[in-house]
């Protein structure tokens, strides 16, 4: 149970809101719903892929110039 709880911490301090739900859970000591924390880090990721994505596509197009 502990490395579960390890784990869902490393995310939370990687995502800027889990971060502040994280330090909200620190500051009151209750604990805040899981399926809620899980949410928000999918949400967050979700953004963080779409933002990578025209990217990743640029750069794909790069190289395909540049092999030419």
């Amino acid at each position: 149970m502990t490395s579960s709880v390890e784990k869902t911490i490393a995310v939370l301090v990687e995502t800027s809101i889990g971060s502040l739900l994280l330090l909200k859970m620190l500051v009151i000591k209750k604990p805040i719903n899981f399926d809620i924390i899980v949410s928000l880090i999918m949400i967050n990721l979700l953004l963080f892929t779409q933002k990578i994505e025209p990217l990743r596509k640029m750069l794909k197009q790069s190289l395909i110039l540049l092999k030419k």
